[in-house]
């Protein structure tokens, strides 16, 4: 019985449910496979056979027949968006818009001028800073360089300076490593939902998933701390390698916000609880100007605080014991 029921299982299909689910993941998998053959063909086919593809485009080369249209001699308002928006690719030029916008874009390729964004001024003492090299420094380190105009930082400049973020906890500030290396700083910070550690060392990083997954430029935490933080110059920013030099000099540099107990005690003017005046000064939760917007005061160094950003501030150190973001004794509001 055990050997006529064996055979009959091996001659006859497969009816469970598993084998069939199998099956179609296969079948689905190699219908996308298909479509995804016929898409790129699809647009090979969109572009006019009678123009010439240009192989080579700045650093960029390219094969017969895959690279970008030449600038001129083409009725760019009579190829598909797909092709209009591979086309700006190729030229690291904004692809968004309606249709109306991409032809615009590349009919005036030659007078286009790539988007821009205004970053913080760097520091007063950063007029010292002396002139910034791309690939190699004077001790012989070597970077990828960014450039200042690439789209995706670009894109991470507006938010770094548009969004709100908060300064949680210093963890370093201009320390060396136990090897006596390059100066660095780690902090906490807050971004819209969640916290991450960012570190700014000769090689940049922050836990997030945009620095984990996006390669080349730096996120818009980092970018955040290099600019408000530490005033860097806005061809730094992109930089995920900082040459040693370069790195002391922007902490060397940066205004002095928050101080640590050492230097609180050796600075009567940090512990006389008298009102320090807010002009020039900075918020040291945000590290932006405190301007004109509602404050708090501390009664023990006289230094104040945006009221929204010492709210955050102090929600999110809860249970850690609160202290002032500038002495670091324990918190007690002024009363002014």
């Amino acid at each position: 019985m055990l050997t006529s029921r064996s055979s009959t299982a091996a001659s006859s299909p497969p009816s469970s449910p598993v084998f069939a689910e199998s099956e179609e993941d296969e079948e689905r998998l190699n219908r996308s496979k298909t479509e995804e053959k016929a898409k790129k063909k699809s647009l090979a086919d969109q572009y006019p056979p009678g123009i010439p593809r240009i192989t080579r485009l700045g650093k960029c080369t390219y094969g017969i027949n895959t690279g970008p249209l030449p600038d001129d001699g083409v009725d760019w308002a009579k190829l598909s968006v797909a092709v209009l928006k591979e086309q700006l690719a190729m030229r690291n030029m904004p692809d968004d818009g309606k249709k109306a916008d991409l032809v615009e874009r590349l009919t005036n390729v030659k007078t286009y001028k790539p988007d821009t964004v205004r970053v913080r001024e760097p520091a007063p003492e950063a007029d010292a800073f002396g002139p910034i090299s791309q690939l190699l420094s004077s001790k012989g380190e070597r970077r990828s360089w960014i450039s200042p105009d690439e789209k995706g930082h670009i894109n991470s400049v507006k938010k770094a300076m548009q969004e709100p973020m908060h300064i949680l906890k210093l963890a370093a500030y201009g320390l060396h490593d136990q090897y006596g290396g390059p100066k660095s700083i780690s902090l906490s910070l807050r971004g819209s939902t969640e916290t991450y550690g960012v570190t700014i060392a000769t090689q940049t990083s922050c836990d997030c998933t945009s620095f984990r997954f996006r390669p080349g430029s730096n996120c818009k935490h980092i970018i955040y701390v290099l600019t408000h933080v530490l005033r860097a110059p806005a061809e730094l920013l992109p930089q995920r390698t900082l040459f040693a030099e370069e790195l002391s000099k922007l902490i060397d540099n940066a205004p002095k916000v928050r101080f640590t107990p050492a230097e609180v005690s050796s600075n009567p003017a940090l512990s006389n609880g008298v009102p320090k005046p807010k002009d020039g000064k900075s918020c040291p939760v945000c590290y932006k100007d405190l301007g004109e917007q509602q404050a708090v005061c501390c009664a023990k160094c006289g230094h104040s605080a945006h009221s929204s950003c010492f709210a955050v501030y102090s929600v999110q150190l809860a249970g850690w014991g609160l202290n002032c973001p500038v002495c670091q004794n324990d918190w007690a509001a002024a009363a002014v």
